[in-house]
């Protein structure tokens, strides 16, 4: 959290006003903001293809939110309690006694061994994504008991932790052992040791389709009743629904997490990985929660410009100050939950040694089930706490599409005659290649996908922004007015440096993230082919240019006489 602080005062926060500072000065969105700068009018459709992949991924994810809540709605038994093979015939898990000892090497790293000698397994473990050792070892349902020795007459710490037999070949999935992520990777996602692209999950298809559909009534209904779409008409509870569900996590992760203070002994010890890590995932995680990139913002600030002056109205720092605070606040509230969730099942087991846990994110959504499934009301609390992150998604996907809608238009404004047109095709465009992560490998390009664009999409179109008007453009005009509409709230001797070490962080941030994703734990070939929509929002700016170069130096026609 002190990372994730620091990097929002850093470097999230100042871009987020220099986005909408942007936004209100050019009176433009992303299609039209960058035209000032020719060679770098690309921009704003790198900006749109980054907003389409987030909205594909976000919308995919809701997908899988939507299928836990139709299993807690229909199922008289939780699935997640209990295990079921490859043919989705279910049995009940195993339930073996293990030793837990902690191995003292990296946060990111599990490892499991057999005590020879004895009938006994000892699992090693001490992986997490939250920072934590000892108290993190991840969601396994364990019944702790002593046990008499009968050579040593001593007594030993066991643990009684349900396992499913299913196993996975290589070093993905990296959990898989509890009933909680066995429903998860074998019914939910499909995912097959093949890892296959081919082979289609039809009830998360049928999600997909449902989702997508849902997302295209809403555009549909908003065009019904204003007449046309805009953009910043988001009802206020769609902001509230994410706070609810967070606190509801918050409460039950706390609920169940009272027993447990033991477990915090020697949970925190920070090394030089940790720290490097940590640092990269919350300057990541910075950028993504105040959308960055994405282009929301940059109509943010255009859609704050009512008198069009184009000049940047200085008493909206205090309200980007406030966004901020509240923003983050959420984000703590959020990353609490995770992390007492983590707490309260702390051992997981796995086959494949050491294994690395840097880029994966979709594992919390096992653990979260987990999390949920105890007490009277587990149905309930499941229900609530999935579908909040369903319509959360669903939101986040909502805005991107109305974004990638906007841009477009902006680029080719003839193609507002034709808006349905545009908005079908892109919203069927949008689930077809969703379609991808509901094969039997597409739970791992999803991650690939969502690792690539996150940790390096956004910082890089965050750069090519900041070079082209700090650096490029270079008009006294705008950084004049951004330094008075910083000026109010910001020491004025340090404002012009601030906009020269910015980009500096940035670049930073797109380094560091790329050497992590070196070493990502996804398969290879589906980090290769996620790097295929980075491809697209890298090639934007080049091809716009040419296109640009062409259109400026190609001979006008003559006029017939």
């Amino acid at each position: 959290m002190m990372f994730l602080i620091l990097a929002v005062i850093a470097l999230a926060n100042p871009l987020r006003h220099f986005e909408v500072y942007l936004g209100q000065w050019s009176i433009s969105g992303p299609g039209r903001a960058f035209r000032i700068i020719p060679m770098l009018d690309g921009i704003g459709l790198a900006i749109c293809i980054n907003a389409i992949v987030r909205a594909i991924t976000s919308g995919t994810v809701a997908a899988i939110a939507a299928m836990y809540v139709i299993h807690s709605v229909s199922d008289a038994r939780l699935p997640f309690t209990y295990c079921r093979d490859f043919e989705l015939k279910a049995y009940e898990p195993l339930w073996k006694e293990l030793s837990a000892t902690m191995l003292q090497k990296t946060r990111f790293s599990l490892e499991t061994g057999v005590l020879e000698g004895s009938g006994e397994q000892r699992f090693s473990s001490i992986g997490t994504t939250v920072g934590l050792y000892d108290g993190a070892w991840r969601n396994l349902s364990y019944i702790r008991y002593n046990l008499q020795d009968e050579t040593n007459v001593s007594k030993k710490k066991l643990r009684k932790i349900a396992v499913c037999e299913e196993l996975y070949r290589g070093d993905y999935p990296p959990l898989y052992s509890t009933p909680a992520y066995n429903f998860f990777y074998v019914e939910v996602v499909h995912l097959r040791s093949d890892l296959s692209l081919g082979q289609f999950n039809m009830t998360l298809v049928a999600c997909l389709i449902l989702t997508w559909l849902m997302l295209w009534g809403f555009l549909v209904i908003e065009r019904i009743l204003h007449g046309r779409l805009i953009w910043n008409n988001i009802k206020s509870w769609f902001v509230v629904v994410p706070w609810i569900w967070v606190v509801l996590l918050v409460a039950v992760a706390a609920s169940n997490f009272a027993s447990l203070h033991k477990a915090l002994r020697k949970a925190f010890k920070i090394g030089a990985k940790e720290i490097i890590a940590g640092l990269a995932d919350a300057l990541e995680v910075a950028l993504y929660i105040h959308s960055a990139s994405v282009g929301t913002e940059i109509l943010h600030g255009k859609g704050l410009n009512h008198f069009a002056s184009g000049h940047i109205d200085p008493h909206l720092h205090s309200e980007n100050v406030w966004h901020s605070g509240l923003v983050l606040l959420l984000t703590a509230l959020h990353s609490g939950g995770a992390a007492m969730c983590a707490l309260v099942d702390y051992i997981q087991p796995s086959s494949q040694g050491l294994i690395n846990m840097r880029e994966s994110v979709l594992w919390i959504i096992p653990m979260y089930s987990k999390c949920t499934s105890t007490g009277n009301y587990s149905h309930l609390v499941t229900t609530l706490i999935f579908g909040g992150l369903m319509f959360s998604y669903m939101t986040v996907a909502f805005a991107l599409l109305k974004t990638a809608i906007h841009t477009i238009f902006e680029y080719r404004v003839k193609l507002v005659f034709v808006e349905q047109i545009v908005v079908g095709g892109l919203i069927l465009t949008c689930m077809m290649l969703s379609f991808l992560f509901a094969t039997n490998g597409g739970v791992a390009l999803l991650e690939s996908v969502d690792a690539v664009m996150s940790g390096s999409a956004m910082p890089f179109v965050c750069l090519l922004e900041l070079v082209g008007m700090l650096y490029v453009y270079r008009s006294h005009d705008f950084i004049s007015d951004l330094n008075l509409a910083t000026e109010e709230n910001t020491c004025s001797t340090r404002i012009s440096m601030q906009w020269q070490i910015i980009p500096i962080i940035t670049l930073a941030t797109l380094i560091i993230k790329i050497a992590l994703l070196l070493d990502a734990e996804m398969p290879a070939t589906f980090m290769y082919l996620a790097i295929t929509p980075l491809v697209g929002v890298a090639m934007a700016v080049p091809l716009r240019a040419c296109h640009n170069a062409y259109v400026f130096l190609r001979p006008t026609p003559r006029r017939g006489t």
